[in-house]
């Protein structure tokens, strides 16, 4: 290459510049920027400035970690962690309620049997009348039977979710409130429909029948009917159950707002 300026040829054309009288070899772009277009540029530059940190900052909110809830670790005790449930029992209350509240949901079908085995009555009626030799109405109505089996199942569930942080298939549960809140709408639904069944009025009427005869002849210390402990088993089962999971979601739901 030959300089413009002198004429000598240049063989390091890297340097820019020719070494014999220093002119430039390439010309300099002259750009010409009025002082408006320079404060545009400037605007659009913090404008740009803004937009970034704010993508930060929300990106920085989306990723924030929830901790102290249990919710990033995963299940690493036995398939069922028995031990770890008897424990907890002694020492949470909700898990207590919640398996108080099943025991007696799960009782409540038997009631008859079992008030006719402990105080040598005839009868004692309640809720389903399952069991002893006279379970008449369990065996004359099918809806009740239906309803009975739906009470027993939700019982099952409600003790299972009492163990939902020691058992593997439901601890994933253990958050999900709306699942833990189902065997209160089954129990009370089959409690609701044997409760206003025609038959299990009539029932309930003739043995009335029977408890007035009884009296009649002097026998009515054997006889001791009505509605009986039944109901009250299951609506106690539900309700103490049902204040062990609003405990627990409302422990919840303030522990997530702190960590917010």
């Amino acid at each position: 290459m030959v300089c413009k300026e002198c004429g000598k040829e240049i063989t390091d054309e890297s340097l820019g510049y020719c070494p014999e009288c220093l002119a430039p070899l390439n010309e300099p772009v002259i750009v010409n920027m009025s002082k408006d277009d320079i404060k545009k540029a400037n605007k659009n530059l913090e404008k740009k400035e803004k937009e970034i940190q704010k993508k930060v900052v929300n990106d920085t909110v989306k990723i924030k970690p929830v901790k102290n809830l249990g919710l990033e670790k995963e299940y690493e005790g036995p398939f069922i962690d028995l031990t770890g449930y008897v424990k907890s029992v002694g020492t949470n209350m909700t898990n207590l309620f919640a398996l108080i509240g099943a025991v007696c949901l799960y009782l409540s079908p038997f009631a008859t049997w079992m008030w006719e085995s402990l105080f040598k009555v005839k009868k004692k009626a309640d809720l389903f009348d399952l069991g002893g030799k006279n379970g008449d109405l369990f065996l004359q109505a099918p809806v009740i039977t239906g309803m009975a089996v739906i009470l027993l199942l939700s019982g099952f569930f409600m003790m299972l979710m009492s163990a939902r942080e020691y058992v593997k298939p439901v601890w994933k549960f253990r958050y999900n409130f709306i699942a833990r809140f189902i065997p209160v709408i089954t129990a009370t639904v089959a409690f609701l429909i044997v409760f206003f069944n025609k038959k299990y009025s009539k029932s309930i009427d003739s043995k009335e029948a029977f408890k007035k005869t009884a009296v009649s002849i002097g026998q009515a210390d054997k006889y001791s009917y009505g509605r009986g402990i039944g109901p009250i088993l299951c609506l106690l089962g539900i309700a103490i159950y049902f204040v062990s999971v609003l405990i627990d979601f409302l422990s919840y739901t303030k522990n997530k707002k702190a960590q917010q």
